[in-house]
C-alpha cells in the first residue's frame, strides 16, 4: 500500500506537478488540506511548500463558501429531485452550530450599522468558536463545514471569514508537524486520511438514505400521539 500511495503521487507529480496537485487537492471537501499536504510531501514537497500550497487552496474556498454555500443548500430544500439532500445537509450544519451559538437579545437585533461593524463580545466567542471547530484536523471539520456553520451563525461575512481562515491555519500547521515528525510514514499518513474520507462519505451517504427531516420526524410524533389517544 505504501508503494501504492507513492506510485500515484509519482504519477499526479509528472501531469499536473505537485503545486497544482496540492492545491486541487484541498479544494475538494472532507479531503481538503487535511489530505492535500501530506499527499504533497510523499510528492517531493518541503512542509512549508506543502503547507502553503493547501492552505491557500482551502482558503481560496473560505469566502466563496460564505456566500453560496447556505443559499445553494436551501435552494437544493427547494427542488423536487434534492429536496432531501439539501434539508439533510442543512440540518446536519444547523446542529454543528448549536454548540457555538450565544443567546442574543432582541436589543442586539436593533443594532445600528455601526455597531454592526463593531466586533462585540458575542462576535469574538462565536469568530473563535468557528476558528476552535476548523482548526481541529478531522474530516468535516474543515473550511467547508465551518463555512457553512458560520452562515448560520450570522457573525457577518468578514468576522466569518477571519474565524474560518484562522483555524484553518491552525489546522493546517498541525498536519504539516504530524507529516514532518513523521515524515518516514508520510504515505501511511496519507493512506490514512483517505481511507478516513472514505468511510466518512460511506456513513454520509447511509445517513442521508435514512434520514428523515425534523419536520417529518414531529409530524409522525404527531400522528403517534393522536393514535394513542384514540
Amino acid at each position: 500500500m505504501n508503494g501504492f500511495v507513492q506510485s500515484i503521487a509519482d504519477a499526479m507529480n509528472n501531469s499536473l506537478g505537485a503545486p497544482l496537485t496540492v492545491l486541487l487537492l484541498s479544494l475538494i471537501p472532507i479531503a481538503e488540506a487535511r489530505f492535500a499536504i501530506p499527499f504533497g510531501m510523499s510528492m517531493g514537497l518541503s512542509p512549508a511548500e506543502a503547507f502553503g500550497w493547501a492552505f491557500l487552496g482551502s482558503s481560496i474556498m473560505a469566502p466563496i463558501l460564505l456566500i453560496v454555500f447556505i443559499p445553494i443548500i436551501n435552494a437544493l430544500s427547494r427542488t423536487k429531485f434534492f429536496s432531501k439532500l439539501g434539508k439533510f445537509l442543512y440540518e446536519k450544519f444547523e446542529k454543528k452550530s448549536r454548540s457555538l451559538k450565544d443567546d442574543v437579545t432582541t436589543a442586539n437585533d436593533d443594532r445600528t450599522d455601526k455597531k454592526r461593524i463593531a466586533i462585540t463580545k458575542t462576535d469574538l466567542k462565536k469568530m473563535g468558536g468557528t476558528a476552535l471547530f476548523v482548526a481541529v484536523p478531522l474530516p468535516l471539520t474543515g473550511v467547508w463545514t465551518g463555512s457553512a456553520v458560520a452562515s448560520i451563525l450570522k457573525i457577518g461575512f468578514f468576522k466569518s471569514l477571519i474565524g474560518v481562515i484562522a483555524g484553518n491555519a491552525v489546522a493546517c500547521g498541525i498536519i504539516t508537524l504530524i507529516s514532518f515528525l513523521f515524515k518516514d510514514y508520510v504515505n501511511w499518513i496519507t493512506l490514512a486520511f483517505f481511507l478516513i474520507a472514505v468511510v466518512v462519505v460511506i456513513v454520509l451517504i447511509i445517513k442521508l438514505i435514512i434520514f428523515k427531516p425534523d419536520a417529518e420526524n414531529k409530524k409522525n410524533d404527531d400522528n403517534n400521539t393522536t393514535d394513542t389517544d384514540l
